[in-house]
């Protein structure tokens, strides 16, 4: 470990707080902590994990064998919004950096990443930075590279957010600088799902950018300890989808996503239809495409089906070469 870890009686303002929200998940995060520890950054940093009242001795665990933590118990099960929020208020860093209990950075995530920042902010105050990603499924034990960002079908980084949702995969890939957390609307508690993309909608609309550093440091778990985005939360995070759209559509400029609210509507059921035939789910696949159908051509669902389609060959291809390798 080469940075300092700046406790939260010292005085000294931090170059970067680290807030960690967690809930029972106690290994995971001891592997989030011992990769946070690992770091090559040479800066102070301050470290915050904030308990979302977990039952599984988080607390306790973290009082016993991290003393140089400031642990932050909550008394009741809130969400990861609130569990968020409580950190951030207490947060005294020049910059502040998430990590989420089940994700992991690479060694050299901090140094690259405030090294970025340092140098886009002189030329623009209200910039953030974001990592590229693994994402590592933990049954199969594969990984996949993820680059973050919009995608080539959205003209705006609002357009994307509203339409697919946050092109950040994990807010434990972004770090901020403390103006941006300056205002009374932090993350949205009443929102159990998409509640990094709604506050993601209102830095973008006050005029906050990102710059992305396209390194792979951020390893994004993906398991079945009561993640949002399990299938069984789908039809949940479908509607909160609908309901942002809902909520920030009309307050946006039109030349700002140069996409109707109808548009919007049908993406967002083929962006999920998407998600589902890549997890084998075809009914509800089918049944989301369906559902598009209400606020576009026949053309456009065709294109979906050509899309998801050419992503089974190309997953048969590259089992083909895996085996004949």
């Amino acid at each position: 470990m080469k940075f300092t870890i700046i406790s939260n009686t010292n005085m000294l303002t931090p170059d970067v707080s680290v807030v960690i929200p967690t809930y029972n998940r106690i290994k995971m995060l001891e592997d989030a902590l011992s990769s946070l520890y690992a770091q090559t950054y040479s800066g102070t940093v301050e470290i915050i994990v904030v308990d979302d009242n977990s039952q599984d001795n988080t607390s306790k665990s973290i009082r016993e064998n991290h003393t140089d933590i400031h642990l932050i118990t909550l008394t009741e099960n809130s969400g990861p919004s609130a569990a968020r929020n409580r950190g951030i208020k207490v947060a005294k860093g020049r910059y502040i950096a998430f990590l989420d209990s089940d994700d992991l950075w690479e060694p050299d995530y901090l140094q690259t990443q405030y090294d970025t920042i340092e140098k886009q902010s002189k030329l623009d105050a209200k910039c953030f930075t974001v990592s590229d990603l693994y994402l590592w499924q933990t049954k199969s034990n594969t990984r996949t590279y993820c680059t973050q960002g919009i995608h080539p079908e959205f003209n705006s980084l609002l357009h994307h957010l509203l339409a697919a949702g946050s092109f950040i995969h994990t807010p434990s890939a972004a770090v901020f600088p403390r103006c941006a957390f300056d205002r009374k609307d932090l993350f949205n508690e009443s929102l159990r799902f998409g509640e990094d993309t709604d506050f993601y909608i209102r830095l973008i609309i006050d005029g906050y950018t990102p710059t992305f550093t396209r390194k792979p440091l951020v390893i994004r778990r993906k398991h079945d300890k009561g993640q949002a985005i399990e299938f069984k939360n789908l039809d949940l995070r479908i509607q909160n989808r609908i309901n942002t759209l809902k909520k920030y559509h009309s307050l946006i400029e039109k030349k700002e996503i140069c996409a109707s609210s109808e548009e919007i509507h049908a993406q967002i059921y083929t962006d999920f239809a998407t998600q589902c035939y890549r997890s084998q789910k075809f009914i509800k696949w089918m049944q989301l495409l369906k559902k598009s159908k209400k606020y576009t051509s026949w053309q456009t669902i065709l294109a979906r089906l050509k899309y998801d389609f050419r992503f089974t060959i190309t997953q048969v291809i590259s089992s083909f070469k895996m085996r004949t390798s």
